[in-house]
This record gives structure tokens, C-alpha cells and sequence, in this order.
């Protein structure tokens, strides 16, 4: 047996990845190759490698713009069961963070799975608690019609919203991986009028990953509507906020006020 070596996916090693993210985080396959088939607009990724077989792998997303910044999101490292315990996942995300700046991100940043691996992420690559978000949860219940949105037209009215606020600009493939990943569980990109959000279904209930709206909207009833939607009795609403559930990690301060939520979970 060789010790395995870290090295950038390539797209032959699709099927073999898309396995292995089944395995590791009980996604379906087909949301890993769609995820897959949008590199390298996306950004990259690294692997594990030992006696020809992956045993874990990280990708680094770069689709994100913070004014003239880009971003490196570390996103869905994983390791199979029978190789963790070897120090493969601390290996991958170093490589992965390196990846992201050598495609020309200026800041590297992700979102921990639970709250114990913040101080593991910034033992490693720096990174330490920059963003919270908020939760209000719901009741269910009819409102505005909730339309399924284009990756293109949402990416388009979520500029208009934000125009002259602190936010990330999500690019166009992580905008389509985005609508893939919500779609895959039960949801979809949505305009409730004037209103857009990117919702799915978790554990049972909608759970509303961003909802932004003109001034004044009632975004209770906003989210009441979209639980509605999607069959649910009640709706997990996330929003930005100044404390309360750690969210983004990164090596670099960020604006408390600053909008980003779709971090792709």
C-alpha cells in the first residue's frame, strides 16, 4: 500500500467522486455530477488518492465577488468512513484553500458543518467566524404565488434588490448549482412578486436559505407562502444577523451587515 497523495480532480475521476460524496454525505449521486459538470466555472478540486482509488476529495468554489474580491469557498470535503482517523481531511482542506488562491481568490472562507469544527478550521487555513444568521420559524400558509425562477433572472433580481447594500455577487455557475441543490430537495429558486428566494425542504420542513424583498415586504408571509409551497407545515426562515447562529468562517474580516446566503448548504 502507497500513502496516498493529494492531487486536482480531473473530470475523468467524475463517476468515481459522485460515489464517493454519496457515501460520505448521503446526497444523491446526481447532484454531485451536476456540481462536478460545472467545473471549472465553478472553481476546482482536490482528491485523495491511494492505490488508485479516492478516498476523499474538496473543492474550492471561486464563483463569488465581494466588490473587486474573490472568494474561496471550501465546500463538501469529505473522506470515506474506513480512511479518516489518517489526517487526509486536514491534507485536502489545506490543498483545497491553497487551490482556491493559485485560481486568484484574495480570501478563503467556508461553512462549518457544526459548531465544534470552527476552531479545527481555524487551526488549519485561519479561518474563524465572520458571519451569524438569524431563525424564525413560521406557520405555513397561503400567500403570494411562488414561481420557479431561472438561474439567470434570479441572479439578475437578486442585483436589483441589493443594489447599494453590503452583498456577495453569486456568479452564474454557482447560481446554477444553487437551483440544482434546491431542486434536489424539494425546492427551487422562486419570485413571490417582487420578491426572490431559494428554498428547500429539510428534515420535514422548508427551510429558506435566502428571501429578499423591496422595502417594506412582510417576509413572515413571504415565508409562510413558500412553506405553503413546498408542502410543509412550517418554514425555517434564515436571514442575516449581527449574533446568533455562527455561519461564514474566513481568514479575512468581513462586514457584519454583509448579505450572503447562499453558501450552496
Amino acid at each position: 500500500m502507497t500513502e496516498a497523495i493529494i492531487r486536482q480532480v480531473r473530470a475523468e475521476d467524475a463517476a468515481e467522486l459522485a460515489a464517493l460524496w454519496h457515501r460520505v454525505f448521503d446526497d444523491p449521486e446526481e447532484l454531485a455530477l451536476a456540481f462536478l459538470s460545472l467545473l471549472p466555472s465553478l472553481g476546482g478540486g482536490v482528491c485523495a488518492e491511494e492505490d488508485g482509488k479516492l478516498l476523499g476529495a474538496a473543492y474550492t468554489v471561486t464563483d463569488y465577488t465581494l466588490g473587486e474580491k474573490r472568494a474561496a469557498y471550501l465546500y463538501a470535503i469529505g473522506v470515506l468512513p474506513e480512511a479518516r482517523g489518517r489526517g487526509l481531511g486536514k491534507r485536502l482542506t489545506k490543498e483545497a484553500a491553497a487551490l482556491g488562491r493559485a485560481l486568484g481568490a484574495d480570501f478563503v472562507c467556508t461553512l462549518p458543518a457544526n459548531a465544534p469544527l470552527y476552531p479545527w478550521y481555524e487551526e488549519q487555513i485561519g479561518v474563524r467566524c465572520a458571519l451569524y444568521r438569524g431563525e424564525e420559524r413560521v406557520q405555513s400558509r397561503p400567500g403570494p404565488e411562488a414561481r420557479p425562477l431561472s438561474p439567470e433572472a434570479y441572479g439578475l433580481r437578486r442585483e436589483e434588490l441589493l443594489r447599494g447594500r453590503a452583498h456577495v455577487t453569486v456568479g452564474p455557475a454557482a447560481l446554477c448549482y444553487e437551483k440544482e441543490n434546491c431542486r434536489c430537495f424539494g425546492g427551487d429558486l422562486y419570485a413571490l412578486g417582487n420578491a426572490i428566494a431559494a428554498a428547500s425542504v429539510d428534515e420535514g420542513e422548508t427551510c429558506i436559505r435566502e428571501l429578499l424583498a423591496p422595502p417594506g415586504a412582510d417576509l413572515k408571509t413571504l415565508a409562510a407562502a413558500l412553506g405553503d409551497r413546498l408542502g410543509t407545515e412550517q418554514a425555517l426562515l434564515l436571514l442575516p444577523a449581527d449574533q446568533g447562529r455562527p455561519y461564514l468562517a474566513a481568514d479575512v474580516p468581513l462586514p457584519a451587515e454583509l448579505i450572503w446566503d447562499l453558501t450552496l448548504d
